[in-house]
């Protein structure tokens, strides 16, 4: 990879300072970014990432601080001086125009036009495939881009920052969406642009993929600049320190001793081509953590045990006994429990306050009355309380509707509910997803807790560290099965990593 890099950068941000009202976004930060290079650019959620992009993507104003191009300070005051200088910005949600070709999309708003000044479909085929380095789209060029799949829309979309010459191509968390296979594609497609010389920023959070990817790395943390470190020869366990100013092991809560009674039986379970004949054991006390690359079937898995996905093969048994899940009521009653990774769209209703949010999967105990049993109103207020109050909550009350609320309380209030219904079985689908660090380390001594008071965990995180800094066990899920299971002193983050590494 190396070889291929320039060692004098073309691009440098310095001394980029950003003041919001009551808060500094950027404190004194240097990057820079070299031609021929990935440069991974991480941080936990609010630490600045984004803010620095958006100044180089000329959507905000730096109060202080330059921006130098081949040696030569720029003024970026919008984001046409940004494309004009040679950047290029990809986002999670990628701005396809799904009704327009594939050509029509690469080459917006720049449509070649005949000395007639009419746009055809030959000329725009034809002004696609001239573009310089273009990345293979496996569809006819008209074909409406809204019908391809998520992958060869991320190269429709990058194939437009090429048509423009651009130098430096930001992705921001590129493979949120991608199936595993499509991860081994897109990083196919930047090894392509590499050795165009072109530079890609990567901002991600999956450290898995920095390592694997990435040329050198950039951490920001609170809003300053930690360091930049070349990729080759550094430990997972260095670069968390950097992300977070601690060690692993000062992070996380002690680990609870394991109960033998086996809670959650899973033999061979297996959905069409996305899970293959996966068994394991989950015992009371446990948290089993669950890794993998997008596509690997983490979600799938959950979705199955909660009978939210039907299964193709395989049985449940819950205390020993062979449980049949159509349905989430199914495994409710059963007391399992699903904290999913979209909780606004999949644990919440949001048009709903705090309190009933958190009696919703226990309105049976809230009943009162045998002949026409109708809801204690009283009742619901007291129970909806003591959760509340046991995962802090911080709200303007019970009453709160909850999509006001930060995604670290939505989050708590999720799992008040999952509490409220005395689950024995709970999984946490990528927990701490989109939650402030201080709300973080909450749900960790939470799921901790939990734990050491018999409850069986299953923890899915595309956050290693959480995986290795919480889980007693890990299974290691690749192409829809268990790669390996690890225990005791090899659940380390290192271990977890180079396993993903080589799948």
């Amino acid at each position: 990879m190396m070889d291929t890099i320039s060692k004098t950068p073309f691009f440098e941000a310095k001394g980029i300072v950003k003041d919001f009202p009551g808060q500094r976004a950027l404190d004194d930060v240097d990057f820079d970014v070299r031609a021929g290079e990935v440069h991974a650019l991480i941080g936990e959620n609010g630490a600045g990432k984004s803010t620095l992009i958006k100044i180089i993507a000329g959507l905000y104003k730096a109060d202080r601080g330059s921006i130098f191009i081949d040696g030569k300070e720029c003024s970026i005051a919008s984001p046409k001086d940004s494309q004009n200088l040679g950047l290029a910005f990809i986002h999670q949600e990628l701005n396809i125009i799904p009704t327009l070709s594939v050509a029509e999309n690469i080459l917006l708003p720049n449509y070649p036009r005949n000395r007639f000044n009419i746009v055809t479909k030959s000329a725009m085929v034809k002004a696609v495939k001239s573009i310089p380095y273009v990345l293979n789209i496996d569809a006819d060029l008209t074909t409406p881009a809204g019908q391809l799949p998520v992958i060869q829309q991320w190269k429709a979309i990058i194939n437009r920052a090429l048509a423009v010459n651009s130098r430096i191509i930001f992705m921001d968390e590129p493979t949120s969406s991608l199936t595993h296979e499509e991860v081994n594609e897109l990083f196919k497609s930047i090894e392509h642009l590499r050795s165009a010389g072109k530079a890609i920023v990567y901002v991600s959070h999956r450290m898995e993929e920095v390592f694997r990817v990435a040329d050198r790395v950039t951490v920001i943390r609170d809003a300053r600049k930690v360091g930049t470190a070349e990729v080759a020869g550094m430990e997972p366990q260095q670069l968390y320190k950097m992300m977070l100013g601690r060690e692993l092991r000062d992070i996380y809560p002690q680990k609870n001793k394991v109960q033998d009674t086996v809670l959650l039986e899973v033999n061979n379970l297996s959905r069409d081509n996305i899970l293959h004949n996966v068994s394991f054991k989950l015992h009371a006390g446990e948290i089993l953590g669950i890794a993998g690359l997008v596509g690997s079937g983490r979600t799938v898995l959950a979705r199955l045990i909660f009978g939210a996905m039907r299964k193709d093969g395989g049985e449940i048994k819950v205390n020993g006994k062979v449980a049949a899940f159509s349905n989430p009521m199914d495994a409710i009653e059963h007391k399992i429990a699903l904290v999913p990774e979209d909780r606004r769209k999949q644990g919440l209703i949001l048009s709903m306050d705090s309190k009933k949010n958190i009696t919703l999967a226990s309105l049976k105990k809230l009943l009162h009355g045998s002949f026409l049993p109708i809801l204690s109103r009283n009742k619901e207020k007291n129970v909806a309380h003591q959760y509340y109050e046991r995962t802090k909550v911080k709200a303007s009350g019970l009453n709160q509707c909850v999509a006001d609320l930060s995604g670290g309380n939505q989050q708590k209030v999720v799992l008040s509910k999952w509490l409220c219904s005395e689950a024995h079985v709970l999984i946490f689908d990528e927990p701490t997803r989109g939650i402030d660090v201080g709300a973080k380390f909450a749900i960790y001594e939470m799921i901790a807790d939990l734990a050491r008071q018999g409850t069986g965990i299953i923890l899915i995180s595309s956050d290693l560290t959480e995986v290795a800094g919480l889980a007693h066990r890990v299974i290691v899920l690749d192409g829809g099965e268990i790669k390996t299971i690890l225990d005791g002193d090899q659940v380390d983050l290192k271990t977890i990593t180079g396993l993903l590494l080589a799948s």
